[in-house]
């Protein structure tokens, strides 16, 4: 068991939900944060060979380097301090499944992947997640897909990735039932920039907090309609064949150009209900808060 002075808070993501934005916050408030007694280790700690969070942690045990035990290793990134800030989104699962198999359900082994992190570290961890509309995480995702240059049809897409088939509320509830995962803290994408302050405050502690500032800038812009069409019309023509990210410059929501949206407003507003009703489900479970505005 590491020194119970040392607590350890996981920032999950989910995908798509401002986490390059939080991300970069915490990046660029990291030195000031570490003289608070805060270490905060964002993805860049964790994207490259041999560095992935399972094999630092001995989560899998053919690593072709013999790295410490994950008790060792998480006092060595505490660096003297009493938290340790994790952020990394692809830990819990890849924001879009491959093409033969169906989403579903979303992220189906983050409980799993965070409670055996958890027990690795002999130590209880705090989760932060944020979640999104299904819809609108939908068309987000559908939009990282193309610039990741898996060029999908939108109803073929579609046909794997619905809206019912995302339900948050099962996903925390995994969480609550895993016996090394902590307190929860739950928020809505769309109420991220009302809750900056609520959110670092919880994340961090109050004082290392003071040294957050959000970006102005929108980190991971997404692709307009025009864009999209665009790019699904020159697929598969290797002679005319168009990057997404280069149409998503071209062709740019910053340039008035509407953003790619594949539903209509009767189906936002029935996953609004349906969302909302989750988030009330997930409010209600033990030990999770929902920072509200």
């Amino acid at each position: 068991m590491t020194d119970p002075a040392l607590s350890v808070a996981f920032h999950i993501g989910v995908h798509k939900t401002a986490t390059s934005h939080l991300q970069d916050a915490l990046g660029t408030a990291q030195e000031a944060m570490r003289a608070d007694g805060v270490s905060y280790l964002g993805p860049d700690a964790f994207r490259l060979p041999g560095r992935t969070i399972p094999v630092l942690f001995g989560l899998r045990t053919k690593a072709a380097v013999p790295h410490p035990p994950a008790v060792d290793r998480l006092i060595r990134m505490a660096a003297g301090g009493h938290r340790v800030v994790i952020s990394e989104e692809n830990f819990i699962g890849p924001l879009n499944p491959a093409k033969d198999a169906r989403a579903k359900p979303r992220y189906p082994a983050a409980a799993r992947r965070l409670n055996g992190l958890a027990e690795a570290m002999g130590q209880q961890v705090a989760v932060f997640v944020a979640l999104r509309r299904p819809t609108t995480f939908i068309n987000s995702a559908y939009c990282q897909s193309l610039l990741g240059g898996s060029i999908d049809p939108v109803a073929s897409y579609l046909a794997r990735n619905g809206p019912d088939e995302i339900n948050w509320h099962a996903m925390i509830r995994d969480m609550v039932d895993a016996p090394n995962i902590g307190h929860i803290t739950v928020w809505r994408y769309e109420d991220y920039a009302s809750l900056f302050e609520p959110i670092t405050q919880a994340l961090v502690g109050t004082q290392a907090a003071s040294h957050l500032m959000p970006s102005e800038r929108r980190i991971n812009r997404g692709l307009s309609s025009a864009a999209v069409a665009e790019v699904l019309h020159r697929r598969g023509d290797s002679t005319i064949d168009l990057p997404a990210t280069v149409a998503r410059q071209m062709l740019s929501v910053d340039h008035g150009y509407p953003a790619f949206d594949a539903f209509t407003p009767a189906e936002h507003a029935a996953s609004e209900v349906a969302y909302t009703a989750q988030i009330e489900g997930i409010a209600a479970l033990p030990d999770v808060t929902v920072l509200r505005p």
